[in-house]
């Protein structure tokens, strides 16, 4: 298993704005959500963390300020639990099909 990230093209940065584009080749749309301050997704279920599970399509989660915290399951890798600290820099966190993810902070 090889976790894969998707590269943005910054194309003009002053010191209050940053010009990029965010698309991803052969995808057919973008959804965008802002999570502010210390925002977990899905919520928790009292003391139980929640999870999404990715069984139609590959997602694809990109920092635009701050940071994340991805924990990503997928019992079909060899290593199947990973914790992805996750930065605007960085690009794109692709998440396979059979993913389960939750985002953190």
């Amino acid at each position: 298993m090889r976790l894969n990230f998707v590269p943005t093209n910054v194309f003009r940065e002053t010191p209050q704005v940053s010009f990029f584009d965010a698309g991803i080749k052969d995808s057919n749309g973008s959804d965008v959500v802002i999570h502010h301050g210390n925002a977990i997704s899905p919520l928790n279920d009292g003391e139980f963390e929640q999870y999404y599970v990715h069984r139609h399509q590959i997602d694809h989660n990109l920092v635009i300020e701050g940071s994340r915290i991805f924990t990503l399951i997928n019992p079909k890798w060899d290593e199947p639990h990973h914790i992805i600290f996750l930065n605007r820099a960085m690009g794109a966190l692709q998440i396979p099909i059979g993913t389960i993810s939750s985002i953190n902070l």
